[in-house]
This record gives C-alpha cells, sequence and structure tokens, in this order.
C-alpha cells in the first residue's frame, strides 16, 4: 500500500505537523506491505498562501520573517525521512497528478486542505482521503476574531461539506473523538496517540548540545513553544511576576524558548529586562530541545488550547515533571495528575503548583515519569496502530 502524507505547507518551517509526518512516514516506511511519502506544494505556492494568511491574522503590514518559515534545511528534512520520499508540487495539476499515485491519502484536517482537495483537485479525482486531526477543532477560550471564526467554520455545516467526501479520520486526543463523533456520526473515527521517538531523542541529547550557561544552583523552569495566541503567553508573564513578587526570585531561573508574533516576542522581552532570572532562548531548533530540557528541572506548559503537545511529553520523557491548565484536550492526554506532574484549573493554582514543587522537588520520581510516559507512548505499539488503521482503511 502506498499512502501519501499530503499538507499545503513545505516541511521546511518545522513545527508539530512537519515533525509527525517527517517521523510517521519514516517509521511507516520500514514496515512491510507500505510505502509512505510526504507531498506538499512548492515554496512559491506555500509562501503566497502564508502571505494571504497574513491578512487573516490582521498582519498584512508586518514582513514575513524568513527564519521563522525555513527552520529545517531540505537535506536534513530527507535524511530523517529515510526510505520514504519528499515531493513537493509546483500546481494543482501536479499535485493531483502526483496524489493520484497513492492507495490512500491522509491529509491535515486544516479548513485549507479541505478546500484544496475538494474544489481546486477534486476528492472524485483521488484514491480514499483519510484526515488526521492535529489542528483543535474547538478553542475553549476565544479572544480574537479569529478564534471564533475558527470555532465557527470547525463546528458547522460549512466544515462539514468540505470534508463530506472524506472516509475517515484519526483523532489525537479524547476530546477531538468526542466532538467529531457529534459532528460525523457516520464516518470511521479512530483514535491513536502521537508516538514518543526515543532514540531520535536520546541520539540528538548527545550530538547536539545547546551553547548556554544554565543556572544549576538554582530551579529550572522551562517553557517551550510558538509565540502565538492561545499559548499561553500573558498567563506565562502573570506566573513570572507572581512568583518573583512573593519570594522566589532568587531561587527559580525561568528559560523561555520559542518564537512568533513579534507583539509577544516584545513582551517577553520585556520581562527579561524586568526579572534578572527570565531567560528568553529565542527560537531553538528542535535537534537542541532534547540537550534543553536535561538541564532543566520543571517544565510548564500555558497554553489554553493544544490538540496534541509535543513539548510536553519529550519533557516527561527526559523524567521532568510538567504543570498545564486542565485542557479538555492535550494535555489530560499526556500528563497522569499526581503522578507524573499537575493539571491545573487557573493562574494561581498554577503558580502554587510550581511553588509546591519547589518546596519538594522530590514530590514526582523522574523514574517514574519516565516509565509512565514512554509506556504510554511507545512508537512500536503507536506505529503498528497506525499501519493496522491504513491496512484496515484500504481494504
Amino acid at each position: 500500500m502506498k499512502v501519501g502524507f499530503f499538507t499545503v505547507f513545505f516541511l521546511e518551517h518545522g513545527g508539530g505537523l512537519a515533525k509527525y509526518y517527517i517521523e510517521t512516514a519514516s517509521n511507516l516506511a520500514k514496515m512491510p506491505l507500505v510505502k509512505a511519502d510526504v507531498v506538499t506544494m512548492d515554496d512559491r505556492f506555500s509562501l503566497n498562501i502564508m502571505k494571504m494568511t497574513q491578512v487573516f491574522y490582521m498582519s498584512f503590514m508586518t514582513k514575513m520573517d524568513m527564519r521563522l518559515v525555513y527552520k529545517e534545511s531540505t537535506k536534513s528534512i530527507k535524511k530523517n525521512l529515510g526510505d520514504a520520499q519528499y515531493f513537493k508540487a509546483d500546481s494543482i495539476a501536479d499535485l493531483r497528478k502526483k496524489l493520484q499515485e497513492y492507495d490512500l491519502i491522509y491529509s491535515k484536517n486544516e479548513v485549507l486542505e479541505a478546500f484544496i482537495l475538494k474544489f481546486l483537485v477534486g476528492y472524485k479525482n483521488l484514491p480514499p482521503v483519510l484526515f488526521g486531526c492535529h489542528t483543535p477543532f474547538y478553542y475553549p477560550e476565544v479572544n480574537s476574531i479569529q478564534s471564533k471564526l475558527h470555532n465557527f467554520l470547525y463546528n458547522s455545516f460549512v466544515y462539514r461539506f468540505l470534508t463530506s467526501d472524506v472516509k475517515a479520520f484519526h483523532v489525537l486526543n479524547t476530546f477531538d473523538e468526542n466532538n467529531l463523533r457529534k459532528l460525523f456520526p457516520n464516518k470511521k473515527i479512530t483514535k491513536i496517540n502521537n508516538p514518543l521517538n526515543l532514540t531520535q531523542l536520546a541520539k540528538l541529547s548527545k550530538e547536539f548540545v545547546f551553547n548556554f550557561k544554565w543556572s544549576k544552583r538554582k530551579f529550572n523552569i522551562l517553557w517551550a513553544s510558538r509565540l502565538a495566541e492561545g499559548k499561553g503567553i500573558p498567563e506565562l508573564l502573570w506566573i513570572i511576576d507572581y512568583l518573583n513578587n512573593n519570594g522566589y526570585r532568587d531561587k527559580v531561573i525561568f528559560n523561555i524558548a520559542g518564537d512568533g508574533s513579534k507583539i509577544l516576542r516584545e513582551n517577553i522581552n520585556q520581562a527579561t529586562n524586568k526579572w534578572d532570572n527570565v531567560h528568553f532562548l529565542g527560537a531553538v531548533q528542535y535537534k537542541y530541545m532534547p540537550s534543553i530540557y536535561s538541564n532543566n528541572d520543571l517544565f510548564i506548559c500555558t497554553s489554553k488550547w493544544e490538540t496534541f503537545s509535543y513539548s510536553v511529553l519529550e519533557a516527561q520523557a527526559y523524567g521532568l515533571p510538567a504543570i498545564a491548565f486542565n485542557l479538555p484536550a492535550g494535555p489530560r492526554d499526556i500528563i497522569d495528575s499526581n503522578k507524573t506532574g499537575f493539571l491545573v484549573t487557573n493562574d494561581k493554582e498554577f503558580a502554587e503548583k510550581i511553588i509546591k514543587i519547589l518546596i519538594n522537588p522530590r514530590i514526582f520520581k523522574s523514574k517514574i515519569i519516565k516509565k509512565t510516559t514512554r509506556d504510554k507512548f511507545n512508537p512500536k505499539k503507536i506505529y503498528k496502530q497506525l499501519r493496522e488503521m491504513l491496512l484496515d482503511f484500504n481494504l
């Protein structure tokens, strides 16, 4: 069986989906009866779409930061893909021709992909299409016009119409699974977690050491994510102020990794100017993240919505306790509350749980965190489940 993993944007921009496609295609390609490739649009097409989405996010006056567009090299991507291949279509006609070579198409569940497959390529011209739900269907907290529009689009007749010819859905968490069963009661929906590539993490931590002088005499708290709406930057800054104003300034170090919104980047820079125990690492290539995890004592995720948080999962694999908001999806599927970390309901409780761990750093056992996480997200088991899902779907 030949599977084509399709998404509009090229993989060089990095991010969770690019990582998932690379690792999944690579591992499936090693298995019997499966050939897996990744297909995207070419750079010109993708960059034009990115410029158009700037209008949607009301950032059309901001020049596109190419550092955020090209985070990984093509050479590195192809190496990591192993036996899987990477193709870029230079037109819709070229995309249609390429996708017709496969027995099954696995596409991201974005409205953009759905629109292209329905109206430009045409589902009738393709083999069966399965949507992998890597974008949240519902944002629990909506403050912006974009997030409100997102909730409307993904939970209305619009999305049902765009995906009417999609044969099945693959979900990563229980919340999306329950929502989709209501939205599409007659479609096949399969829940399979994201896998954790332990071999790759161990290899990267030895080969690529992040060049930074860690303050090992203090308790290091790591936050790592894109600087974007919904990632909880205001909550993170409030937590920093709360701890520093309540006697913990000399006891903790906040290490912040990520890049994105210029406004949010400026907010974090203001915090670094205000507090000497806040370090902003900026954009970090993925290969350096294992080295960073190993030099911190606690991982915090202040996101207000997630589909699946790789950073939380990887931090737990390194034995770090994690604290996150108890969202309907994402951290709830990863953190075993009171065993590998805490799930909290508000900013004050978040700060208090950090203090609880500061007072008793051994409240969570690193070995237990590692074992619990690695058993639950065992890659051999999960890739086998994915393979069986695809083979069953293709019968």
